[in-house]
């Protein structure tokens, strides 16, 4: 962000907290909280999640991350239950426990921090037994860290008689399982996706009645789905009724017999509707001793499906090891670990499962650490089983059916520890050196890692962080950057902060709250943008050292950048993003993967001008239409033109001539129109509504008549192309108000007539004034004309060409603007910059009013404002229970760098979607083999050219003498310092150094750095082209 937004970002925070007389509603303050959470859940399923009681007991490592999740979510209730005391091992994953907790109550000693996580939930620890009355109180019953058999058929059993949702899980070092059970439940929407819509092109009358979509719009619909159908002109049988569809190809629908309807003539619409489905559980005690069928299964790494019926027989091995002894294998056993192989086979027996021989090296060798307890894995099923709780609560999205299993074998070191190196040490870290022993322990400990961004990702990652101990040693280091500050909307998922944390830097602040987990680290926190501009901070000897860098960045541009620079310094990058329940994980390392950039995502694709301009067909279009169009175009663009006219001397000369019209139009309204009262702002604003919403809607309905057909006959008013009505002013519809209102103060707080954008004390007056203001005023009156409008939808904007006439107009508005020049300063203007989330302000209530008053123009459903918001705001859907899940994956790979596996399948990356669930994990691809001559490279290699800063003629020498290559053009960067054909230019700079020709050539400083990243096209000695070099880097210093 940059300097100037954020401190109007910090001005409208403390606008909120300051302004106590300014009416906030408690449902606006929810809103504004819990908005990246309703976008993912949608506001429904998150009350129901809110009026909901938990049961969670347990309060380990994998406890405290359920417990995190769902408290940040707000649910009703949340009550403790562990009669565990805080040892050692407790604390490798334990966020909120520390040395001083050592022997107390592990649910006593989180309840506090707990408690500031969210005041609104209700927590208390329970002391009572588990009885069936005492259980059946609560929504959802969540039991972990229980190695009890029979203690968890007892609770699962009362809870599957009451119909009480329950849910049971553990982690084993690496290995970690967990089990649903949701008694009868139904589930209202399976995959929390948005319904899918289309609009009709035809319908045939048959016997099996075929829908026919408009082109270029797939309906994605299988067999059974159902369907919705309304605005059908002709065959009007088919309005408002649900049809059950066959899935025709892409663009096709049967809906059933149609023979006896009327004719199809035009248009309709089609929308899915999602139908509830009932889901049967089945209790624990139907599957002990017995083979468990795969599709009951979810399995977190596919690739080892081969385990799906074995899984099960392990976890039993375990329960039965730890009945028969009352604790785990002790870690590093070989001979304990075998015990329970042993113990599995006999288990397989009775099951008559039989053991194949992989079983033999992956049971012991997960068996060797099951003690232990590592924050990434608890991370990861803590996400997955918070989600669970969600749908438990709200019954949304499908349930997990009903055991997941997950290991990450992989994440061992080659030679696995002993059970020498892997006893307790009475740290903080025994529950991670009983996984991979005190040596491995130690490299964590000493590793520098530089952390890009302190949202969502980047808390949870220094909580992972702080409890694997990295940066803690002698030579380890944590740097943290951000320079964003610290908003009401992060509190629910940005577990780090606090209400007392907003306006404060997201970095300083996550930076504090890590320490305080683990006093050790050794932090960094910085509030500088990573990007060209600040390379003399980010420079080699920042680089260099570093062991890895991990990304928490909510964009691409910055994420690219990074990418370049780890592949520049052969630096390992861990990568990961999330959208709502969904989020994925990609590791990169050097000359083993392929780069982040080597596979981006397509762009969204833009809306069709015409679309936004004059054919909206959803509330998308209107709201962007409201936001980029009319919001920007009038409060932010014509503010800026307007500033710029005023404070350069030769603004307007600088124009090229396409904009010269356009821009002189602006100042004639904001100069020699200029408002200069609040009545003038409203009478203004009242000619807004009637310009957009009368008379531009007229005069498209003049060019395009109601009747219109194009040149082959076809109706032009039909399929996705909506006839916009007129909407007359009325002063009692509170959306024409709000419009009118909103336009009003907004066009006054540009125009410097007044100081605040925010609502006044005397909002409530203001409002009635501004209503019979704006019923006196005169407007401007609808005038026909013929006038080019783009109606196809593959068409780009276009630059207009300056006309004759054009000059003219030009000419009659330079001369008016003459006049104004005496006092030019007076007419500058205060841009607005947009904030969302400021409800004191009237940025959305204006889009939310423009956007939906459109939407009724063109018969569009409207949208509450909370929707405006999600949608205008670009409000990336964000929940917490992803975030952890998505982070606990990256952690994981950290540890196989830590461990220098150079195979490429010991490597994941991971795709998850917790509504499913889903989760997918593969390899990461290899970098891509080029060659050039009888060179072969990768991204990771690269020519480096260390023989001082040489002249242009000498360099071209040396890559024909040292690569047999023939350079035809040379550049850095955006300057061409060479090229072949450019002879007289040439011989000027071959006698040259590199660097003198850069400096003339950009007429701007060298950068920091002690080298420049040279970008040729060249041939080999013989003339054949080459398609492909490696990255060469000149180092002139």
């Amino acid at each position: 962000m940059e300097p100037s937004a954020k401190k109007r970002k910090i001005q409208h925070q403390q606008e909120m907290f300051s302004r106590q007389d300014v009416p906030i509603t408690q449902e606006l303050h929810y809103e504004n909280e819990y908005s990246r959470l309703i976008a993912t859940l949608g506001k429904q399923a998150l009350q129901r999640l809110q009026s909901s009681k938990i049961l969670l007991c347990g309060l380990g490592g994998l406890g405290i991350e359920i417990a995190k999740n769902i408290v940040l979510m707000g649910v009703s209730s949340l009550t403790l239950e562990d009669k565990s005391l805080v040892d050692w091992k407790d604390l490798s994953a334990q966020f909120f426990l520390n040395e001083s907790d050592l022997g107390k109550n592990r649910a006593e000693a989180s309840l506090s921090k707990l408690v500031e996580l969210n005041e609104r939930v209700h927590i208390k620890v329970n002391s009572d037994p588990l009885t069936e009355s005492f259980l059946q109180q609560f929504s959802v019953v969540v039991v972990t860290d229980n190695r009890s058999k029979e203690d968890l058929l007892r609770i699962n059993s009362i809870c599957h008689s009451h119909n009480i949702c329950f849910l049971a899980g553990d982690v084993f070092g690496v290995f970690s399982w967990c089990f649903a059970d949701f008694g009868d439940f139904q589930c209202i929407d399976p995959d929390g996706e948005n319904p899918k819509t289309a609009f009709i092109a035809g319908v045939t009358q048959d016997k099996e009645g075929v829908i026919s979509l408009v082109d270029n719009k797939r309906h994605d619909l299988q067999d059974g789905d159902i369907i919705r159908v309304t605005e059908v002109v002709g065959m009007t049988e088919l309005n408002n009724r649900e049809f059950k569809i066959t899935n025709k190809g892409a663009y096709q629908l049967g809906i059933g017999d149609t023979s006896g309807f009327s004719p199809y003539v035009k248009s309709g619409f089609i929308e899915q509707v999602k139908v509830p489905q009932r889901i049967s559980f089945e209790p624990l005690s139907s599957f002990f001793g017995k083979a468990i069928s795969s599709e009951l299964v979810l399995l977190g790494d596919l690739s080892k499906f081969d385990r799906t019926s074995t899984y099960p027989i392990f976890l039993q091995a375990l329960f039965a090891f730890y009945e028969k002894y009352g604790r785990l294998p002790t870690p590093g056993s070989e001979g304990e670990s075998m015990e329970v192989y042993s113990i599995a086979e006999s288990i397989a027996k009775d099951s008559s499962i039989t053991l194949e021989e992989p079983c033999r090296n992956w049971i012991p060798k997960l068996a060797r650490g099951a003690a232990g307890i590592v924050s990434p894995m608890a991370s990861i099923l803590g996400g997955i089983m918070g989600q669970e709780i969600i749908k438990a609560c709200s019954s949304k999205y499908t349930p997990l059916k009903q055991f997941l299993f997950f290991d990450a074998e992989e994440c061992l070191p080659t030679t696995l520890p002993t059970e020498q190196d892997c006893k307790p040490t009475k740290s903080r870290y025994d529950g991670q050196i009983a996984v991979f022993g005190e040596e491995f322990n130690q490299k964590i400990q000493d590793l520098k890692y530089f952390l890009v961004g302190a949202g969502a990702i980047g808390c949870e990652v220094l909580k992972c962080w702080a409890m694997m101990g990295v940066g803690t040693g002698k030579n380890g280091k944590v740097y943290i950057t951000d320079m964003d500050t610290i908003e009401i909307s992060n509190l629910n998922r940005q577990f780090l902060y606090r209400s007392w944390d907003v306006q404060k830097f997201k970095s300083q602040v996550s930076a504090e709250a890590a320490k305080r987990m683990n006093p050790a680290m050794n932090i960094d926190a910085w509030t500088v943008r990573v990007g060209p501009e600040t390379e003399d901070t980010y420079n080699d000897a920042f680089w260099q050292p570093l062991s890895g860098v991990c990304n928490a960045l909510d964009n691409i541009k910055a994420r690219l950048y990074v990418d370049e620079k780890c592949i520049f310094y052969r630096k390992s990058l861990l990568e990961s993003g999330t959208q709502g329940t969904k989020g994925n994980v990609q590791v990169v390392v050097p000359s083993v993967t392929e780069s982040y950039g080597s596979s981006v995502d397509p762009p969204t694709p833009e809306t069709p001008v015409c679309l936004l301009h004059s054919f909206p067909n959803n509330i998308e279009h209107c709201l962007q239409w409201g936001r980029e169009l009319i919001f920007e175009g009038l409060f932010v663009k014509e503010p800026e033109i307007t500033n710029n006219y005023v404070t350069k001397a030769n603004f307007l000369e600088t124009l090229p001539p396409n904009l010269k019209l356009p821009t002189l139009e602006t100042l004639d309204r904001t100069v020699n129109s200029r408002v200069s009262t609040f009545d003038d702002c409203i009478r203004w604003a009242r000619n807004q509504f009637e310009e957009y919403y009368v008379n531009k809607t007229k005069l498209l309905l003049h060019n395009f008549p109601l009747d219109y057909v194009d040149t082959h006959g076809t109706p032009f008013w039909t399929g996705s192309k909506r006839p916009p009505t007129p909407l007359d002013f009325d002063v009692d519809n509170p959306l024409h108000v709000d419009f009118v209102v909103a336009a009003a103060f907004l066009k006054a707080f540009t125009s410097k007539i007044v100081d605040s954008e925010f609502k006044p004390d005397d909002f409530r007056e203001k409002v009635e004034y501004i209503k019979s203001v704006a019923l006196k005023t005169e407007v401007v009156k609808f005038v026909p004309k013929k006038v080019k409008i783009t109606t196809d939808e593959n068409a780009k904007e276009e630059a207009t060409q300056y006309t004759d006439e054009d000059e003219k107009k030009s000419k009659i508005i330079l001369d008016k603007l003459a006049a104004a020049h005496s006092n030019l300063a007076s007419f500058a203007m205060n841009p607005i910059s947009f904030e969302k989330d400021n409800d004191n302000n009237f940025h959305i209530d204006f889009i939310h009013a423009a956007a939906n008053l459109r939407a009724a123009a063109y018969g569009i459903k409207l949208v509450g404002r909370l929707e405006s918001k999600l949608i205008a705001g670009k409000i990336v859907p964000a929940i917490v229970t992803t975030t952890a899940s998505v982070v606990g994956f990256v952690n994981l790979e950290l540890y196989k760098l830590v461990a220098e596996k150079k195979r490429i399948e010991d490597y994941r990356n991971t795709f998850l979607n917790l509504a499913l669930p889903f989760i997918g994990q593969a390899e990461p691809l290899p970098p891509v083999k080029k060659s050039y001559g009888e060179n072969t490279f990768t991204l990771w290699d690269r020519i480096d050219i260390k023989r001082g800063d040489i002249t242009l003629g000498q360099l071209l020498q040396y890559f024909r003498k040292k690569y047999k290559i023939e350079i035809d053009m040379l550049g850095v960067g955006t300057a061409l310092i060479f090229a072949s054909w450019m002879a007289s230019k040439t011989k000027e700079r071959l006698p040259k150094k590199i660097t003198e020709i850069v400096l003339e050539v950009t007429q701007k400083p060298l950068p920091p750095s002690p080298y420049l990243m040279l970008e040729p096209t060249a041939t080999d000695l013989d003339g054949n082209d080459i398609d492909d070099l490696p990255r060469i880097c000149y180092w002139y210093k």
